[in-house]
């Protein structure tokens, strides 16, 4: 089976998992993602939590429960939790339990979109701060530079998540798959319009789990290269799903844009895509270039729906760091794993 070739699937991280305004105050939801059964829901009081599905008492499913006011009651026995999984409130008796019963799950709500922390062990209590950094923000969008431009749903990709990370150090597939220029939001080619590719792959200094790919790309037309088309890419890892990309259109502006995956198997990837511009920007402009992007992306799927990983690759001179960029991702994943 493909799925024997990979590694761990379900690497520490953090995770999207919504829209915000898909769990409104007094709303409880049930997930299936990252080898876990679990339950998202939001207090009275605006605050959403997650947490695992099933009551600590006799194990009712707490998706099917309601939240009271900051609080998410069991439907078995109406036993009430609080976001951080302590007993609140037992009808029937004044003798509740001490100390955290429901395993709660680090959540943080970043631009309209929802995301928890997976940790596939329990933080060492000699860490001082949990999770170890923070879902990645934009200096732009803070400040009102950036306005919200769009978002796309990429829908759910048969992969292992190792792939799309490991497609930054792989730049000897550039030409043959992303070499050819499409009509955005298309398969469709463009006759005698080819995309020059200049990339690079470097980890971060500052920070661990961070790593960054550059990718300098000109237009080349019917053979000749065509300077005032050139655009750049810096790609900014924040652990092994939330990828950050930072395009810069000379003289233009720049757009930035989220790509994040979230595991509903060990082979399977729930993608999806979020932008914002430089508000000078033209609409149509920032959706040619986001398209673009992704009708490039989309181009690998089908490789990585059917391939196999090799965890000793016969590399040749001319490859890319594929052992660095294992070593990096490494990190997140358990030693017995």
């Amino acid at each position: 089976m493909r799925r024997q070739t990979y590694p761990h699937p379900y690497p520490d991280g953090w995770y999207r998992i919504a829209r915000s305004s898909t769990l409104r105050a007094g709303e409880v939801r049930y997930l299936e993602c990252l080898g876990r059964q679990l339950v998202a829901w939001r207090g009275e009081d605006g605050e959403a939590h997650v947490s695992s599905a099933f009551c600590p008492h006799l194990g009712a499913n707490l998706a099917f429960g309601r939240v009271r006011g900051d609080c998410l009651e069991c439907p078995f026995h109406r036993w009430q939790f609080t976001g951080d999984g302590r007993v609140a409130h037992i009808p029937y008796s004044d003798h509740k339990p001490a100390g955290t019963l429901v395993e709660t799950l680090p959540v943080a709500e970043v631009y309209g979109q929802l995301f928890l922390y997976h940790r596939n062990r329990a933080p060492n209590p000699s860490v001082a701060e949990w999770p170890p950094y923070p879902v990645p923000r934009i200096a732009e969008v803070d400040d009102g530079t950036f306005a919200y431009r769009g978002h796309h749903d990429g829908g759910r990709v048969r992969m292992h998540l190792l792939e799309f990370a490991e497609n930054a150090v792989d730049r000897a597939h550039f030409e043959p798959l992303h070499g050819q220029m499409r009509f955005p939001w298309t398969r469709l080619g463009i006759p005698g319009v080819r995309i020059e590719h200049a990339a690079r792959w470097e980890l971060d200094r500052d920070a661990a789990w961070k790593m960054h790919f550059f990718d300098d790309a000109v237009l080349r037309v019917m053979g000749r290269r065509i300077e005032s088309t050139g655009a750049s890419a810096h790609i900014t890892f924040h652990g092994p799903s939330v990828a950050k990309f930072r395009f810069t259109l000379p003289g233009r502006g720049d757009i930035e844009m989220y790509q994040t995956h979230l595991p509903l198997g060990p082979m399977e990837q729930h993608v999806h895509f979020e932008w914002f511009a430089d508000r000078r920007l033209p609409r149509l402009l920032v959706w040619y270039v986001v398209g673009n992007w992704i009708t490039q992306w989309q181009q690998d799927i089908e490789i990585w729906e059917n391939k196999i990983h090799r965890p000793s690759p016969r590399l040749c001179r001319d490859d890319g760091p594929v052992f660095e960029l294992r070593k990096w991702y490494a990190q997140f994943v358990p030693e017995d794993a």
